[in-house]
């Protein structure tokens, strides 16, 4: 069960990684959008300030056109981003470093080629600066110690860099003057709103996928409750597929009934431990072979166990899948005996099908999955008519009726008597 909770968190945990990176992206895609809008509205504005100021010629369209080629590329990463797991796990987390190095790196190439057309450190002082803030904050996203610290060493790096050759242009007379140029203070008032909006989105995101992990281990556990643990992962995502088919309702399905020939024999003189350790050995590979075959155990009784093929999940031909069990499971058995990997062990099985009653029978606290009706009745009495006739895997009928049978010739028995029931059956003898 710890194994089972494990992989599944490890699937949603990489599921949510996925699904960030194509969020970050988008997030990032949204910003520079907003910047573009900001960027204009203040060229707008302030369109005489920015003719007064000789060191901003070509400033606001080279802004511009740096922020389209940024949000262009966001828009395909975010796309991209769920097609990338394709090309497997280690290529995905180098992707995924190769792309925080990227967007990292946008303001110190925004800032270099500011160094272009801004006197001496001003570029430093600029809205475009506090983008590494909100890149490094974007980064949490990646829900990943590693790449969060790599983003911010890279910025770190890039800054220190860009501060020292920066630090050593000449400082011109004028630079005052442009320090005074409001519109840059502007831009940053918008920059610190994009930041709380973004801190929040980020919040959403993480909380967004807590909830989802949480959810789906709930649903599974109420499953793990109805079912038990003898149930395999394939068919729990079906059932959370399709959860109206646990609801109650009448539908067909074969039912399967086994038990260990002279288990209480075999009990007598045993230590619990050795009992457990026998039924642990013989029950482990036969519900992995129920399971295999899309059935459900939902019961184990002691010296045996019931299962279903058909609820709540139908397949193609449930009745062939209980019966492929069946036989599986007898040639398993043999196998084993042959080896000598387990204690002389005979079984028998009863296999019917039919229109069934499905449903949860309990309280809120314990439930359980039921399935009532009287193929289950039939089913039971299968089982127990093998000890009569000295066979191991009996069917129905109706069972018989719906299966192919390759290289096995059925002994029919006809007319017999089924305890509870008027009319006698013919039953067949696969083993």
């Amino acid at each position: 069960m710890a194994k089972t909770s494990t992989r599944l968190f490890e699937e949603i945990f990489s599921e949510e990684i996925i699904s960030n990176e194509s969020f970050r992206s988008k997030v990032l895609a949204g910003i520079i959008g907003y910047l573009i809008i900001v960027v204009l509205l203040i060229s707008l504005i302030f369109n005489e300030q920015f003719n007064d100021i000789s060191q901003f010629p070509i400033i606001i369209e080279l802004t511009l056109i740096i922020l389209a080629v940024i949000f262009i590329r966001a828009i395909f990463v975010s796309r991209a981003a769920k097609r990338w797991i394709r090309f497997g796990v280690k290529a995905f987390i180098s992707i995924r470093y190769i792309n925080a190095f990227i967007e990292i790196s946008i303001p110190s190439i925004v800032l270099v080629i500011y160094s272009f057309n801004l006197p001496s450190v001003y570029p430093l002082f600029t809205p475009i600066a506090l983008l590494y803030f909100i890149i490094i904050m974007l980064s949490s996203l990646e829900l990943d110690f590693n790449l969060c610290l790599f983003s911010g060493i890279m910025a770190a790096i890039q800054y220190t860099v860009i501060a020292f050759y920066l630090s050593n242009k000449p400082f011109p007379d004028d630079a005052i003057k442009a320090s005074s140029f409001f519109p840059a203070y502007v831009g940053t008032a918008a920059l610190f709103f994009i930041s709380g909006h973004t801190a929040g989105l980020i919040t959403n995101q993480i909380k967004k996928g807590l909830m989802k992990h949480y959810k789906a281990q709930a649903e599974r556990n109420e499953i793990q409750k109805l079912f038990g643990q003898q149930i395999s992962k394939e068919i729990v995502d079906e059932i959370l597929d399709k959860k109206s088919l646990i609801q109650s309702r009448l539908k067909f399905a074969a039912i399967m009934f086994l038990d260990i020939r002279n288990f209480s024999i075999f009990a007598q003189g045993k230590s619990p431990e050795e009992i457990i350790a026998y039924q642990n050995n013989v029950f482990s590979f036969i519900i992995e072979i129920i399971n295999k075959n899309k059935g459900i155990v939902t019961q184990i009784m002691g010296d045996g166990l019931m299962a279903i093929f058909g609820a709540p999940i139908e397949h193609d031909n449930d009745c062939q899948l209980a019966v492929n069990s069946a036989l599986e499971i007898y040639t398993e058995l043999k196998k084993r005996n042959d080896e000598r990997s387990l204690p002389e062990t005979v079984i028998r099985i009863g296999i019917n099908a039919g229109e069934v009653v499905t449903g949860n029978v309990g309280t809120n606290e314990r439930k359980q999955y039921s399935v009532t009706g009287q193929p289950v009745i039939i089913a039971a009495r299968l089982e127990q008519i093998n000890k009569e006739l000295g066979s191991i895997i009996l069917i129905s009928k109706t069972v018989y009726d719906k299966i192919l049978l390759a290289n096995i010739s059925p002994i029919i028995h006809k007319d017999i008597n089924i305890k509870g029931l008027v009319e006698s059956l013919d039953v067949y003898q696969l083993a």
